[in-house]
């Protein structure tokens, strides 16, 4: 409500002292410093979802090398006991957190890459001559329509 012919009363509010607001301050990173302790102490050794990022590096190491194979026997490579020495030799932090899904991961790979019976190496593509796929797919072709 606004009295007229009276000049209008500016009011301030005190917020809390600076020592409350310090103390406060305070004690709110001592507790986000315990929590991060315990969160650390618990979680350091392996994050939280280690089997899940093992598998997957496992996964992606293998994929990649038969990727860049050109001559197509890195699967076979990898089938008779090749992602052992490929864990040892370059599967690093993720390999080491969980070894046994990083292999599995490797294996599948082998297992699921695009050489399926009866299909062939193929042909490097692009300037690096490094094949897209590792071998021959018939994914995507279309169907000849009968009649052209």
């Amino acid at each position: 409500m606004v009295l007229l012919g009276q000049a209008p009363q500016y009011t301030s509010h005190r917020g809390p002292s600076r020592r409350n607001l310090l103390i406060a301050l305070a004690v709110g990173l001592a507790v986000c410093l315990g929590i991060g302790a315990v969160a650390v102490s618990a979680f350091n050794d392996k994050p939280l979802f280690h089997d899940d990022v093992a598998y997957e590096g496992g996964y992606v190491v293998a994929l990649a090398g038969m990727k860049a194979d050109p001559t197509g026997k890195t699967q076979g490579f990898l089938k008779s006991g090749g992602c052992e020495q490929w864990r040892r030799d370059q599967g690093g932090p993720k390999a080491a957190a969980a070894p046994e899904r990083w292999l599995q991961g490797c294996r599948d790979a082998a297992d699921d890459g695009d050489c399926r019976d009866g299909q062939a190496v193929a042909k490097p593509r692009g300037s690096a001559g490094i094949r897209g796929l590792v071998c021959d797919s018939k994914k995507g072709a279309r169907a000849p329509v009968a009649g052209q």
